[in-house]
């Protein structure tokens, strides 16, 4: 466990919990969250699955018709074609997030990590014994790294780059043209792409782009949690390339 540090947005919602139940008037500002509960369509959904007796073991990648459901949300909403193979259903992103560096990352391997971004990313990367190498972003590149600064970053260990768009915490979205750029320059060199879109339909004035679009064999990274509104499920999913199906799935079936 050395060098894995608290996740101190956890450990501030623990102490605003605290007060709250001590009775003191709390405004929650840690937590990335709706401020409203799953929608009741949502939610009744759930309830008549749990009384139709759907509470026993799944298979280890999900159930079959929500990983036809997540590949076909992928046709509708971005004209992608997404077999319902490649989606795993995980434990929320975090969850995908697991799978998807530990399917990759063994040790010595480096992971290329955008600054600012999700401080639990480079915990992952080093419980799989790899190394987490960090991008500084600011706003001379909109807060996401372009790929010449990529490009400049790589070595021969880089096994693959996490980016997140739109980002956490800055909300910087990565452009179509750059977006492309980047995936190309990947594919090249052999390095994988891992995108986090758990952000995705929350943008307002860009164009959100899945790296699905730009690179067939990138691993996406999505959650119910913030567009739908399902925080507390812990539900997300990963779309992988058919060459690391099969060994996420054995990582699922043990962690899982």
């Amino acid at each position: 466990m050395a060098g894995i540090a608290p996740f101190h947005v956890m450990e501030v919602m623990g102490h605003a919990a605290a007060a709250a139940a001590a009775g003191h008037d709390v405004v929650h500002m840690e937590v990335g969250e709706p401020d409203f509960d799953t929608a009741e369509p949502i939610v009744e959904a759930g309830v008549r699955a749990l009384r139709d007796g759907q509470t026993h073991y799944t298979l280890a990648l999900g159930l079959p018709a929500l990983r036809e459901a997540i590949a076909g949300f992928y046709g509708s909403r971005h004209a992608i074609a997404v077999e319902p193979r490649q989606v795993v259903v995980t434990v929320g992103a975090s969850g995908a997030l697991q799978l998807a560096l530990w399917a990759l990352v063994g040790p010595g391997d480096e992971v290329l990590l955008t600054d600012p971004g999700y401080p639990c990313n480079r915990h992952f990367v080093l419980l799989a014994g790899g190394t987490p190498v960090t991008l500084p972003t600011g706003p001379e590149s909109g807060w996401q790294p372009t790929a010449e600064q990529i490009e400049a970053a790589l070595t021969p260990r880089t096994r693959a780059v996490l980016l997140a768009s739109p980002a956490n915490p800055t909300g910087a979205v990565i452009s179509r043209g750059e977006l492309t750029r980047i995936a190309a320059l990947l594919r090249e060199r052999g390095v994988a792409l891992i995108a986090d879109e758990i952000y995705h339909g929350l943008v307002y004035e860009a164009d959100t782009c899945s790296a699905l679009a730009c690179d067939p064999q990138a691993l996406v990274v999505n959650s119910f949690s913030k567009y739908f509104g399902m925080t507390g499920w812990r539900l997300g999913w990963l779309v992988v390339p058919d060459a690391l199906l099969r060994p996420v799935e054995k990582l699922a079936q043990n962690l899982f």
